[in-house]
């Protein structure tokens, strides 16, 4: 397993207008990555961000998020006590490793959503998580996600993209090769937003996203708001 903390200088891609605010550095740009591969990740401009587009995987659209009873009773019948209600008997998959848990809580809610490929596909909700569980049914192991899950190329990779407790944003995946499982888990800075993604494929899958980071100012004393007129944009690629 390894891990990084990267702190890496660019050039921002808006240059902040002459206004009061309290002082930030647009320069300045650090983030976390915990990661079993090789990962790479590196700014690019706007002009190689909008050629990339063209490039865009039509990603699979998101499901209305209920309860499906009949494909919950087809997955019971398949895997019975696996995953019920409000307890998981199952193998789980973190940080690169696998172990049993068996536990339950009537704090936790549990519903299947949908199946896509080969993975049934959960929702967790609980005190402070709202989590999706994907069941692999190939390896009878479960696979977390923060956000809905993006799941490609017949299921041998899935992104993670979005929100994370307690406010950040991640850019997460998962890639199953020969049965081995490769992940690779990025922490964006609090103050920069994922305003908008796209996987490309070339020879393998990329994730570009863009980054925006708005200055607070006080509007009122002890409170701040973003001010929609000074900020800094990035371009990023991931892969």
């Amino acid at each position: 397993m390894k891990y990084f903390v990267l702190f890496l200088i660019a050039v921002p891609f808006i240059k902040l207008s002459a206004q009061k605010y309290i002082p930030f550095d647009c320069d300045d740009f650090n983030f976390n990555v915990e990661s079993s591969t090789n990962t790479s990740i590196r700014f690019i401009n706007q002009s190689d961000y909008l050629s990339s587009l063209k490039d865009t995987v039509i990603l699979p659209e998101k499901p209305l998020i209920k309860e499906n009873e009949k494909l919950y009773t087809e997955f019971q019948k398949k895997f019975p006590n696996k995953i019920s209600t409000h307890c998981i008997q199952a193998k789980t998959f973190s940080r690169g490793e696998i172990s049993e848990i068996s536990y339950c809580s009537q704090r936790q809610n549990i519903f299947l959503i949908t199946k896509e490929k080969n993975f049934y596909i959960f929702k967790l909700n609980a005190f402070e998580v709202d989590d999706f569980l994907l069941f692999n049914e190939d390896d009878e192991t479960i696979y977390f996600t923060e956000n809905y899950p993006l799941i490609l190329d017949e299921g041998k990779i899935i992104f993670d993209i979005g929100h994370s407790y307690p406010g950040k944003q991640i850019i997460n995946y998962y890639q199953f090769e020969d049965k081995k499982v490769k992940y690779a888990s990025i922490d964006l800075p609090f103050d920069y937003r994922i305003t908008k993604y796209n996987i490309v494929k070339y020879s393998n899958y990329k994730v570009i996203t863009e980054l925006t980071r708005h200055q607070l100012k006080e509007t009122s004393p002890n409170y701040f708001e973003k001010d929609k007129d000074v900020f800094c944009k990035k371009f990023m690629i991931i892969n």
